[in-house]
């Protein structure tokens, strides 16, 4: 037969055996090394003196003065209590009368475990279950959490309240079950498959689909997987927007901006045709008139009609409706000027233009400018010469456009008469509009022409 001593002693749980006036009376080695105790200042001790009173909870004695009386157990009780020597400890408890053979004396068998730890990680647990279901609540999107069998373990109110349905028909169902079978996508579900062992993640999968109660929507599904420490299970974490009105108002953008882009060539194509007309008429007025100097002056308001005419031809032919490029509209620009003149058999062009897009409202006093400085070297540098050259660059700077003109004539002769100046307050005033300076530099060389245009213009800056 075993010793009883012997079974006691393997225990890795505490043991007392107490009288029925809670005197302790038996303990064994697992009890004085927990609570790092000597037997001799433990056994003959009522329970409530041991440890300089450190036993004394009310609690605990209050349970046991029960068992004495017959009327109850005590059967998994959690105590939590600071001792002096060992600190915070939670421990559960187990005790019950026994009858000592022979003498029909009573006792109490009390066993202590040390759940300290278990319950510490436990509560820990529960806080951070606490703090993810009061995450998962505030959360404005629909939320699902799957297990590694894609079943639903919780959703949040936004699922809910977004899909019109209840708590009942989502908990405890597969994802391809629910409503009806509405999540039965192949390709999202073949996708949430593959997170858990391939440790991957779902971004941006996005559902077109007809839900029962809501009607068409258009979803887009995040998913990732989450470790559950504890148990050591994995949960799916499956995060859904609903962008259909989104989609529907990009998509009322697009065909707003698309609408407008039209109306926008539309009116660029009437103003091209228009000035082209006016420009016909002022030519026609200048074929009737006998006087020179209003020919000269009808020439020069058709000169500068043309220069915005050929902006919104190079809209036209670009498709755009609201900037030009720099190098294809001063191409056109210098070439239609050189073509239309009485030099353009002995002028030869020189073109460095940098490529870069104006708006519109920088465009026009840009090319008005260029137009003037053009025509005069035309009329003025070549006048009696067989050959000649004129240079034209554009240089894009990160703050700033500089644009030189400049041709091989003799110079400007500083006593000559300029038929009414008024091309010299034109381009003074488009300068201003620009917020650039025109500065000439002429002698028998040559003259050169260079102004820059600022970024952030007050005509609108280049795009």
């Amino acid at each position: 037969m075993l010793d009883p001593a012997e079974i006691v002693a393997t225990l890795r749980q505490s043991l007392l055996v107490l009288t029925e006036d809670l005197v302790v009376e038996y303990v064994n080695d697992w009890f004085l090394a927990t609570f790092q105790v000597d037997r001799n200042d433990t056994v003959g001790l009522p329970l409530r003196v041991l440890g300089n009173g450190q036993w004394n909870i009310p609690v605990l004695l209050e349970q046991l003065a029960l068992i004495v009386d017959g009327s109850g157990v005590v059967e998994n009780m959690e105590v939590d209590h600071s001792f002096e020597d060992i600190g915070r400890r939670v421990m559960r408890l187990n005790a019950r009368k026994t009858v000592r053979p022979g003498n029909g004396s009573r006792r109490i068998l009390l066993v202590i475990e040390d759940v300290t730890e278990a319950s510490d990680a436990a509560a820990a647990l529960e806080r951070e279950r606490l703090l993810s279901a009061g995450v998962v609540a505030t959360i404005r999107e629909p939320l699902l959490v799957l297990d590694e069998r894609l079943t639903v373990i919780s959703a949040n109110r936004a699922f809910y309240t977004t899909f019109q349905v209840e708590e009942t028909q989502t908990v405890d169902r597969r994802l391809d079950d629910l409503g009806n079978g509405q999540w039965s996508i192949p390709k999202l579900i073949e996708l949430l498959t593959e997170v858990v062992p391939k440790d991957t993640v779902v971004e941006d999968f996005e559902v077109k689909h007809s839900f029962p109660k809501i009607g068409e929507r258009e979803i887009v599904l995040n998913a990732r997987k989450v470790f559950r420490k504890g148990n050591h299970t994995h949960m799916l974490l499956l995060a859904m927007q609903d962008i259909t009105v989104r989609r529907r108002i990009e998509a009322e953008r697009e065909a707003a901006l698309e609408h407008a882009g039209r109306l926008l060539e539309e009116i660029n194509h009437r103003v091209m045709n228009s000035l082209t007309m006016i420009a016909g008429v002022i030519s026609l007025e200048a074929r009737n008139l006998s006087d020179e100097t209003c020919k000269a002056a009808l020439a020069r308001i058709r000169s500068r009609v043309d220069a915005i005419g050929r902006l919104y031809k190079t809209l036209s032919r670009s498709g755009s409706v609201d900037s030009v490029g720099t190098r294809d509209y001063l191409t056109a620009l210098a070439s239609d000027l050189i073509s239309t003149s009485e030099q353009a058999d002995c002028l030869s062009l020189s073109l460095e233009l940098d490529d870069i897009p104006l708006s519109t409202e920088v465009a026009v006093p840009l090319g008005l400018v260029v137009n003037e400085l053009i025509t005069n070297s035309i009329k003025y540098a070549y006048n009696g010469r067989s050959s000649g050259s004129l240079a034209i660059t554009l240089r894009g700077l990160p703050d700033r456009l500089e644009v030189k003109i400049s041709d091989d004539g003799p110079g400007i002769d500083p006593n000559a008469r300029v038929d009414s100046g008024l091309g010299q307050k034109l381009t003074e005033a488009f300068m201003t509009q620009l917020g650039g300076v025109l500065i000439t530099d002429s002698n028998r060389d040559g003259t050169t022409h260079a102004f820059t245009v600022p970024l952030g213009a007050t005509a609108g800056g280049y795009s």
